[in-house]
């Protein structure tokens, strides 16, 4: 009974060193030094975990003008394929066919450098750098993944414009149903109408590292929103599907001199 008593602690002792040196998640890709990046660095990935059907992660309310879906259970973001993507982390270049158009005074214009797409910093308030890709048909889903800078980092935006962005001048934009404006920790969904801009949805998540993917699919008037946690929001409003277009839109941008500008590693639309 003593040998049995011991055999029995034995395996014990090496089936937990087992769970506690066991090897690390693949859905967490490779990031610089500061932290793991988000867990969805592949925009095709299986959402690691969903958030109510109609409403925001539950660290955020989901806003008023964000209409729930009449289906109940989780959401789940229909498949669009990408036709076209640009990973600047394994050393792709400027995106074939995009345009850019910048504002405000940077120390340079926009460019991938060290394998991320950015620009320099600001040297004056409100320095805001665009790139566009014309996809013929309306944009149907867009996202990137974006690499934050450590501290006062600027912001990003993922947008499927109406008309095209490089037409207008200053910090005008065209109109959009489909707009998404994050920071670490942070993301809102927007619309820019007639009337201006105002707020469909907004979260937060957590932040495992400097860089989150973003996802967003739509179909008609409902967006799928995919954020680093991989919890997917659907919204529902009539300005997505009306004000939708074919110019998919990538920015960055600088509310004073200071902030440190994000890049993207990876951008894609379909």
């Amino acid at each position: 009974m003593v040998l049995n008593a011991v055999l029995i602690a034995g395996v014990a002792i090496i089936g937990l060193s087992h769970l506690h040196a066991g090897p690390p998640d693949p859905t967490v890709a490779a990031d610089p030094p500061g932290g793991p990046a988000s867990t969805l660095p592949d925009p095709d990935a299986v959402p690691s975990g969903t958030a109510a059907a109609g409403q925001t992660p539950v660290s955020e309310p989901p806003h008023a003008s964000a209409t729930a879906s009449p289906n109940t259970g989780v959401a789940h973001a229909p498949k669009v394929a990408t036709r076209m993507r640009s990973d600047f982390a394994t050393g792709d270049s400027w995106p074939y066919g995009a345009g850019y158009r910048e504002t405000g005074r940077l120390a340079w214009p926009l460019g991938v450098v060290d394998h991320v797409m950015s620009h320099g910093p600001a040297q004056a308030p409100n320095a805001v750098s665009w790139l566009e890709r014309w996809l013929q048909d309306d944009v149907r889903r867009i996202g990137a993944r974006v690499l934050f800078a450590p501290n006062h980092s600027g912001s990003a935006a993922i947008t499927a414009w109406h008309t095209s962005v490089l037409d207008t001048t200053g910090l005008q934009v065209p109109r959009t149903g489909m707009r998404l404006v994050v920071q670490p920790g942070a993301w809102q969904l927007v619309a820019l109408d007639n009337h201006g801009q105002s707020v469909v949805a907004s979260g937060t998540y957590d932040r495992a590292g400097r860089s989150a993917a973003f996802d967003m699919v739509r179909r008609e008037t409902t967006i799928w929103l995919t954020d680093p946690d991989g919890k997917v929001t659907e919204v529902d409003d009539r300005r997505i599907g009306s004000l939708s277009g074919p110019w998919a839109s990538w920015e960055l941008r600088e509310g004073k001199v200071g902030d440190r500008p994000a890049g993207f590693q990876e951008i894609w639309a379909g």
